[in-house]
């Protein structure tokens, strides 16, 4: 009993000595001490809201961008399309696993973070596409960083990957399939 009364007091002490809005969405990183500078927070596929989560960075005292994405679209998701009118994909060696975030098999970048890597990247470098290693749950975030100091506003949804429009275009089939089939139904009823 003695060592429940004194968990409790635990919890009860690190939560009235944290801050309301505390939510911490990734380490510190470079120049980035208190984590990510930005949130990208995914409603929907490939539809976010972006966020300014702190006024630091960039992490490498130059010009990039840690960023957060957090899952809240109700579904596992395994990409997401980022586009942008500045160079955000033109990778130039300066990721944040360079300043020691842990990196993953999939990531060649040096920008990914524990299980984001990128792919579908243009000429440009304005638009391409997060990967999720083993996709990002619903209600779970992880981190990673773009090139640019960037704000709420230079980050937007991409264009969807053709497997993507392929899902859907399926799935509006499918659906006009079971009308019909409800409809030759009733009309034979």
């Amino acid at each position: 009993m003695r060592w429940q009364i004194l968990a409790a007091s635990a919890v009860a002490l690190a939560f009235a000595s944290a801050p309301a809005n505390a939510v911490v969405f990734g380490p510190g990183f470079g120049a980035d001490t208190l984590g990510p500078t930005l949130l990208i927070t995914v409603t929907a596929p490939n539809t976010f809201t972006v966020t300014q989560l702190t006024n630091q960075g960039p992490y490498d005292s130059i010009e990039d961008t840690y960023l957060a994405v957090l899952n809240s679209s109700g579904a596992t998701i395994n990409t997401l399309a980022l586009s942008s009118s500045t160079d955000i994909f033109g990778f130039d060696g300066d990721g944040i696993n360079t300043f020691g975030a842990p990196g993953n098999a999939s990531d060649t970048s040096g920008y990914g973070g524990p299980i984001t890597f990128f792919t579908n990247i243009n000429g440009a470098g304005t638009s391409g596409t997060l990967n999720f290693v083993g996709g990002l749950a619903n209600g779970v975030s992880t981190y990673f960083s773009l090139e640019e100091a960037l704000n709420t506003t230079s980050i937007q949804p991409g264009v969807p990957e053709p497997s993507t429009w392929a899902m859907m275009i399926l799935g509006f089939v499918g659906l006009g399939f079971m009308a019909y089939r409800r409809k030759e139904n009733l009309r034979l009823a």
